[in-house]
């Protein structure tokens, strides 16, 4: 039999030793390997990987309600300038002195979408080398001093969130390359002057060739079309014969720059305005591969955006859709001809 003491000092070397593994069971419990480091790590980017394009998908379906919503403020102006027009949407665009660049359908009702600094003005212009406001002198050219504090103003309602292409003589919503433009606005939007009636593959329903201006918001480009001289010389609502819940008046255009020296995506400028439909047979009618058959092309273009699948529209009624880019040409060319009698339908 051992002493007492001896006895005690076992036991204490036996309590020790049992600590000892409780710890270093316990340590074991809490740490982890390599490997487990490494699956966690795995299953962490799969779910990552299935969360992204959800993620994604979410972002962007918010940014198109965002443009949907930017086309039905338009709408709302367009709307509440031709109540004071009798019935008149504004022209697509308007030479209002000789020698003068033509404006744009979309300076003409500015003070109807919160913009009434920006407003258009036939007031008389002392020097047009002085800004001495923000307003839009329509009887001097967007590039003039005194229009440099209007065409230089963004409009948020008037870009695309989606924009992700666009001409490499623009970024952040304006022109960026150097000259007469430079940090002009831009817009990502076309008012619509009606099917491109230079392609034959467009037919009205009775298989002729459509006519030269018609849409809504024209270029006056054609033979015997004489260009309004006031912003009261737009499109009645009795001359849109196929209803107004059937026709376009503007489309998405997106990311369009200079087309040359021409400002085709400023605002301002009497130039966005379009037909739907290129020269050319190839191009798609809606989201072409290749943007350029869009930012270069005017007055005779595709619809185009970033939005996956299609475009957004605002119809003559104030109504917004999104048209899917695999929609038939004679769908897309219905929607554009205000008088031809085609029986479209979008939903």
């Amino acid at each position: 039999m051992l002493p007492i003491a001896a006895a005690a000092t076992v036991g204490q070397k036996r309590s020790d030793l049992k600590l000892g593994q409780f710890g270093q069971t316990r340590r074991a419990t809490l740490g982890f390997t390599l490997v487990e480091l490494l699956v966690v790590i795995a299953i962490v980017g799969v779910l990552i990987g299935l969360l992204l394009p959800a993620v994604q998908a979410a972002r962007e379906s918010a940014r198109r309600m965002s443009c949907q919503n930017n086309l039905k403020q338009i709408g709302l102006g367009m709307h509440i300038f031709s109540t004071a027009q009798q019935e008149r949407f504004p022209p697509g665009r308007v030479q209002f002195a000789l020698g003068v660049d033509t404006m744009s359908w979309s300076g003409f009702f500015l003070d109807y979408l919160e913009q009434a600094e920006t407003a258009a003005t036939l007031d008389a212009v002392t020097d047009p080398d002085v800004a001495a406001d923000s307003r839009l002198y329509l009887t001097e050219d967007i590039t003039e001093v005194v229009n440099r504090n209007a065409v230089t103003t963004r409009i948020s309602s008037y870009l695309c969130p989606s924009v992700g292409r666009q001409h490499a003589s623009r970024s952040d919503g304006r022109i960026v390359q150097a000259g007469d433009h430079h940090q002009m606005a831009c817009i990502d939007y076309s008012g619509n002057a009606g099917v491109n009636p230079n392609e034959t593959q467009f037919r009205m329903p009775n298989n002729a060739v459509y006519e030269v201006e018609n849409g809504v918001l024209l270029t006056y480009s054609a033979p015997g079309y004489a260009e309004p001289k006031s912003i009261s010389g737009g499109i009645r609502f009795r001359q849109i014969t196929d209803g107004l819940s059937k026709t376009m008046l503007v489309f998405e255009a997106s990311g369009i720059g200079l087309d040359g020296t021409s400002p085709r995506g400023v605002w301002a400028s009497g130039l966005n305005a379009n037909h739907v439909g290129h020269d050319d047979s190839g191009p798609a009618m809606i989201n072409p591969s290749a943007p350029d058959d869009v930012w270069l092309e005017g007055p005779n273009i595709p619809m185009f955006s970033d939005h996956p699948g299609g475009v957004n529209i605002l119809m003559c009624d104030g109504a917004v859709h999104f048209l899917n880019q695999n929609a038939e040409k004679s769908v897309v060319c219905g929607l554009a001809s205000r008088t031809a009698g085609e029986v479209v339908s979008i939903e």
